[in-house]
């Protein structure tokens, strides 16, 4: 069962704070790592795109390196602080987006999070979680957060960190909390590579980018 509205809310905010932080890789678990933000819709090809051929084959190989933040919003936009929300692809992908975000508002693991929202992104049900939420371990069971304010808090929470960067584009790929956009064009032709890039600049030693 989902958690309760206020818990549900909370257990963003790392990941509100996270996708602000701007500088520096950060420190997280006694180690630095550098924070990768993904803002991302659920219906979007080019989202799907970079999820299927850039995230999904270097995740494995950088994730003891790297924070990643999934914000699925995009150029949705909300009305009447969240009574309606408006999605470039429509309403099935306003219904996508929040969907996601409740999912990934569980208490998880980020392999969790990050391998839900590869696959879900490639499922060709984007209304149905349960294949995907079965395969990383997380609850399908999301109606409480779907179906309630939590749900829209989520996405107004999403929307909130997505303005802070004003996408022309999305994905948007976002690092240490600061846009670039020679890093961001890069990212959507080399991820692996600006990951890479960037972590020698952080002084952290990757095991992939001596490959």
């Amino acid at each position: 069962m989902f958690e309760i509205e206020t818990k549900s809310v909370i257990l963003l905010l790392p990941f509100i704070f996270a996708a602000s932080t701007s500088g520096q890789c950060v420190q997280s678990d006694g180690a630095n790592k550098l924070d990768v933000t993904i803002l991302y819709e659920s219906l979007c090809p080019d989202s799907i795109r970079f999820m299927s051929r850039q995230l999904a084959p270097s995740y494995g190989k950088l994730k003891q390196d790297i924070n990643i933040n999934l914000v699925p919003f995009g150029k949705s936009r909300s009305v009447n602080y969240g009574n309606e929300f408006f999605c470039q692809h429509g309403p099935a992908e306003c219904a996508g987006n929040r969907l996601q975000s409740c999912v990934l508002n569980q208490k998880s693991t980020q392999d969790q999070r990050v391998r839900f929202a590869i696959c879900q992104m490639l499922a060709k049900d984007k209304q149905n979680v349960e294949d995907c939420t079965d395969l990383v371990g997380l609850s399908s069971d999301v109606d409480n957060c779907v179906d309630t304010p939590v749900g829209t808090q989520l996405q107004l929470l999403a929307e909130q960190v997505t303005n802070q960067y004003s996408p022309s584009f999305v994905p948007t790929i976002v690092y240490n909390g600061v846009f670039n956009q020679q890093l961001q064009d890069a990212s959507l032709q080399d991820f692996h590579g600006t990951v890479c890039l960037l972590l020698q600049k952080c002084g952290i030693a990757n095991e992939s980018c001596a490959e």
